[in-house]
């Protein structure tokens, strides 16, 4: 089964670089990232070394979530916010 993680931005600059790299590992693994971007700062281009697939979309989630999903090749589609952080908790 192969994902294609989809993930919608509007001015990320400042995180992009940090959420895509926490997707490499999956890349490595034959799965694709695809970025599309509605904003007007430098995320799609910091995204482009990063990601798969980098769009542009006009604003507004679901314009961006239904562009990625249009040229995903995977089997599931995840939809991923730039925003997103996973933290683990400390073992008891």
């Amino acid at each position: 089964m192969r994902l294609s993680i989809i993930v919608p931005c509007l001015d990320e600059a400042a995180g992009i670089a940090a959420a895509l790299n926490a997707l490499a590992g999956l890349r490595q693994r034959g799965h694709e990232v695809i970025v599309v971007d509605a904003g007007d700062d430098a995320t799609a281009e910091l995204a482009l070394p990063l990601a798969d697939r980098v769009l542009r979309a006009p604003r507004g989630r679901a314009v961006q979530m239904n562009r990625g999903a249009a040229v995903a090749g995977g089997d599931v589609l995840l939809f991923l916010h730039a925003d997103t952080a996973c933290r683990r908790q400390p073992s008891s």
